[in-house]
């Protein structure tokens, strides 16, 4: 998907959004559903999830076209039902000159039913994701979980979750990936811009999950390292990063860089000569300072 759309006008209603989309993109999106009924619906969808989050209409227009299209892209429908991708709105960090400024965009996030339906794709044979609650019967030893769960108790009944896991079986072979609900939170809480707890908008927030999704999906992208990939999962999983806060400290440790390249292609060589001399003649007792580690995608 081109993130580079030309700029346009912002969209005062999710009519006017759905009636750019149609006549500009129109022909993209039947070849990604690969039918045409499905791609009329993709744009009613469209209009039925800005009014359920208007503030999307405050993002930048090209945000929000480019959004959408890559949903269309993944197959996937605009639906708080399915759970299969979301476009959320984000205050996010931009350069802009010299300076940094908080700019309202739009970004596409695969949800974890998303993800499921990209493994089957994929070739996976079964995929069982639970959420373990405090009553509930289960053990986990050499890999293989066993979880008993009472039919005949409400989830208030099974009592607080305490933790989620996936189980993915490939060529018949099962693998099992469990994390505990404080490490699933702390992961929320460190990488996700999304993760607020009573967002009104926000996937963490339970009363817009009540299935616990977001601590499943959680516990996939732990796992998906280790699962055989394709280039749309790869592509997925490449689009909800940009969820993640490391996203930002890229984007801001790559402009400084940029900023010390040029700053040093600027100098002349006498002032070049004149810090090689000061490196090798420094105090060996001084401490150096340490270098930041390279950032990556938990």
């Amino acid at each position: 998907m081109n993130d580079n759309i030309k700029p346009i006008e912002k969209f005062s209603t999710e009519s006017s959004l759905a009636s750019f989309l149609n006549k500009n993109y129109i022909n993209q999106i039947k070849n990604f559903f690969a039918d045409e009924k499905k791609a009329l619906k993709f744009l009613s969808s469209v209009r039925a999830d800005v009014q359920r989050n208007p503030k999307l209409l405050d993002c930048t227009p090209e945000s929000i076209v480019n959004s959408y299209m890559q949903m269309a892209q993944m197959g996937f429908m605009p639906s708080t039902v399915s759970g299969e991708g979301y476009v959320l709105p984000y205050n996010n960090t931009k350069k802009n000159g010299k300076d940094w400024i908080q700019v309202m965009e739009a970004q596409f996030q695969v949800g974890y039913q998303g993800f499921v339906t990209l493994l089957y794709q994929a070739g996976m044979e079964k995929i069982t994701s639970e959420i373990i609650r405090k009553n509930d019967k289960f053990s986990y030893i050499n890999g293989e979980m066993l979880h008993e769960i009472d039919l005949m108790l409400s989830d208030k009944e099974r009592g607080d979750p305490i933790g989620a896991y996936i189980t993915v079986v490939f060529r018949g072979q099962p693998s099992t990936r469990f994390m505990n609900s404080k490490d699933i939170l702390a992961h929320g809480q460190r990488f996700s811009k999304s993760f607020d707890l009573k967002g009104k908008h926000s996937p963490w927030n339970p009363d817009n999950d009540p299935l616990l999704n977001m601590w499943r999906k959680t516990v996939f992208k732990q796992m998906q390292k280790f699962l055989p990939k394709n280039e749309i999962i790869n592509k997925a999983i490449e689009l909800d990063n940009r969820d993640s806060i490391l996203a930002d400290r890229l984007e801001s440790a790559k402009a400084d860089s940029e900023k010390l390249t040029m700053r040093n292609l600027l100098k002349t060589p006498n002032e070049n000569k004149k810090e090689e001399y000061n490196e090798e003649n420094q105090d060996e007792t001084q401490a150096s300072p340490e270098s930041d580690p390279s950032i990556k995608y938990e």
